[in-house]
Formats: C-alpha cells, structure tokens, sequence
C-alpha cells in the first residue's frame, strides 16, 4: 500500500517594510543668489511622495555663500534643509560633491533621494547611486506611491516609489527598485508645478560641516568658463509654436522650402507678441532638428527642441505645426494649458490630447491665423 506524500503548506508571501530609512530627499541647484526653478519643482515632486508616505521632504543644499536660499526652499515646500556651507565648495567640483552627499547618506538613511535631469543631476546621481550600490531611474515625469509584489523574490515589497518614464516608442515604463535604498531618480525639469511660495512656512535649516574638508583629489579645478547662454528660453515662453516634419510638403504632396514655414511662425510669433503682449518663442520636433535640413541652418537648432531630449514646456499656449506627435514629444509638451495642433492626418497622435485639433495645411492654416491676429489689433 502507499501513501501520498505529507501535504507542505505553501509559504505565504513575505512583506518587506523598510523603517529604519525615512524622508525624502531632494538635491538643490542654486541660479545666481535664488534657488533654481527646477528645484522649486523638484520640491514639489518630493513633496508628492513625501505625503503618500506621510514622511518630510529634505533638501540638500552644498556650496558657498547659500545666505537665505536654504529658508527658501522651505519657503517652496522643504521641511527641513541640510545646508553644507563651505568656501572648498564655492566651484562645482563633483568628487568632492558626492563625498559629501555619501556621508549624509550613510549617517541619515534617507528612504528616496530625488536629483533634477539636468547636467549636474546626471553627473551625480550615477556617481552616488554607484556609491550607495543602489538603482537609479532617469529622466522620469512622474512618481507614484504603491505596494509592489515581485514574483521571483514572491514578496510584497510596501509604499515603494514607483517611478514613471517614457520609453521606446508610445509607451511609457514604470520602474521598480524595491530591493536597496534610498530609491534614487532624476526628474524631467517641466513635469511638476512648483508649490506657491510660502515665506511664512516654517521648517529647519540644518548647517553641517564639510565632513571631507582637506581631502586632497588627483583632479583639480583649474579654470572654470561659462558657456554662452541660449538665444530660446523655451521653458518661460508664454506661447511656443513648433514646427515638425510636415512643413516640408502641403496638401497637395507638393515639397515646399522648410524656410518659408519659418517666415511665417516669425510673422506669427510678432503679431502674438503685439497684440496680446506674451513671450513667444519657436520651437520643433526632435525629427526637424535631426534632419539638419540645410534650408534651416542657423534657424533651427538643438536649443529649440521640445520634447524628451529637449526642453520640457508649459506654456499658456502651444501650437503644434506639422508634428505627428509622437510620445517622445508629447512628454515635452502635454502640460501646456491649451495646445493647438496642426496637421493633415486626422489620425496623428497629437491629436489625442490637442484641445484644438485642427485638420489642415499648414501653410493655409498660418497665413489665416496671422490675418485674423493682425486685423483683431487694427480693430481694436
């Protein structure tokens, strides 16, 4: 006679919680005597996750001569600042840099650490997520708060920050990094809407030493030149008009001068700026910039360009001018408060979230436009 085999009771799936690490962190750029407006918005995106967690929001502020920015940062929504003030500090230097950013992390074991995606942010964050031997998610849009089972670990891994990016195509990719900490990202500039400022919130400014000070590094800073600033400040336009791939050819199929879309967004880009007295500024698609169309040169260039390896925009008005629409430029352009978009296929994907979606040739469509602008102004 045999005997089956004693029944095992299956494992229940464990429950990871991550206690001993707490807060929010957010890495803090200065512009000239003020805190940048990127952190202003970084603060508000550590701020999102910091309520969903019920934890503080912590910005860490390095370099020299930081009187009164580190209150500001309260003042846009920190609850506290660990502010290093030092004159080893004064010339961006990024060894030195993250030194100290891992010794505040390993002494405070912060739960997420937050950068911008910008140059700096970039150089960092890699650096010190290398340090940390945890993940890194770049370039994310947005963050959310969630439990998350992992079937090959069959543990449910609780209020992990999940964070959200574009990815190949028109998809977008939610990133897990359940098993280190902190959780580390960088955040598109342009995703997030700065919190109104606050001057009388209050909150704590921690000063710390400079806990490597002396460290001697094989790499000096030896000079220190500034690069010219862009001829385009897309990210404070009131109104942008891009251009993309359609402008080379009307609706007859018929290849038109690229030069001559331009002309006429200028023509536009003037009679906005008249009559309504907005900031304007021109911009295109990443496949116009990449297509380096002779006609364009000098007119067009990587500076004008929206998008996800662009400039991130949220301007009152957006017009769309022969764009596709692709999800690359969509994330570049889908805060903006009312986009207008142009084109001749009714299907393009910009349509989806135009609240103006208009089907027709560009180069009919301007020189009405402009006309209506214009005889608006002389009627007034």
């Amino acid at each position: 006679m045999s005997t089956a085999p004693p029944q095992v009771a299956a494992a229940a799936p464990s429950v990871i919680e991550t206690p001993e690490y707490r807060d929010v962190w957010v890495y803090l750029q200065r512009d000239g005597d003020s805190l940048s407006s990127d952190s202003r918005e970084l603060i508000a995106a550590g701020r999102r996750v910091a309520d969903k967690l019920k934890q503080q929001v912590v910005g860490v502020l390095l370099g020299s001569g930081l009187k009164g920015i580190a209150q500001e940062a309260v003042a846009y929504g920190a609850d506290r600042v660990l502010l290093v003030d030092d004159p080893a500090l004064a010339d961006y230097f990024s060894l030195r840099i993250v030194d100290t950013l891992d010794y505040l992390v390993k002494k405070r074991k912060p739960y997420s650490f937050l950068f911008l995606s910008t140059e700096q942010g970039k150089d960092l964050a890699p650096r010190l997520a290398y340090r940390e031997k945890t993940g890194l998610a770049t370039d994310n849009i947005q963050l959310e708060v969630d439990d998350y089972f992992s079937p090959a670990a069959k543990a449910t891994y609780k209020n992990l920050v999940i964070q959200i990016r574009p990815d190949f195509g028109t998809r977008v990719a939610r990133i897990y990094t359940p098993r280190n900490r902190p959780q580390m990202s960088t955040v598109r500039p342009g995703n997030f809407e700065a919190l109104p400022r606050d001057p009388d919130r209050k909150g704590i400014v921690e000063n710390i030493a400079l806990p490597v000070k002396g460290k001697t590094y094989s790499a000096v800073v030896k000079e220190i030149r500034e690069l010219p600033k862009p001829g385009v400040n897309l990210k404070d336009a009131q109104v942008v008009i891009s251009l993309g791939m359609g402008i080379l050819r009307d609706k007859s199929g018929r290849v038109r001068d690229p030069r001559e879309a331009y002309r006429l967004v200028l023509k536009l880009k003037a009679a906005i700026e008249q009559k309504e007295g907005l900031k304007v500024e021109v911009g295109a698609s990443r496949a116009l910039i990449y297509a380096e169309l002779k006609e364009l040169e000098g007119l067009i260039s990587k500076d004008n360009q929206v998008g996800q390896t662009g400039t991130t925009v949220g301007a009152q008005v957006y017009i769309a001018l022969g764009i596709s629409g692709a999800l690359q430029h969509r994330v570049g352009m889908q805060r903006c408060k009312r986009i207008v978009a142009v084109n001749l296929d009714p299907n393009a994907p910009i349509f989806q979230i135009a609240h103006y979606p208009i089907v027709e040739d560009v180069y009919d469509f301007l020189p009405e436009m402009i006309a209506r602008i214009e005889g608006s102004k002389n009627e007034a």
